[in-house]
């Protein structure tokens, strides 16, 4: 019988999309991989895997010798954004 467990990765990015959407992580911010493997309570990898699927769907910036950062986001109220 196969076990019905969710894998790391999709909780990881499951609780990432989740801090963006409810602004817990706001356009701009530094996503640490450490600290949410620490909060999570497993290793960087599955964190790694949710933050680049996340970077390919537009929620995450990953810019190279600096890390992951929160990306505009469409129900974030930016002043001057209206219409997007």
């Amino acid at each position: 019988m196969k076990d019905k467990r969710p894998r790391l990765e999709e909780v990881a990015y499951a609780h990432v999309l989740k801090c963006i959407k409810e602004n817990r992580f706001k356009m701009g911010d530094f996503v640490s991989q450490q600290d949410l493997a620490h909060e999570l309570n497993m290793s960087r990898t599955p964190i790694r895997a949710a933050i680049t699927k996340l970077s390919g769907e537009g929620y995450i910036r990953m810019l190279p010798y600096h890390g992951a950062f929160v990306a505009f986001y469409k129900d974030q109220s930016v002043k001057g954004r209206e219409g997007e």
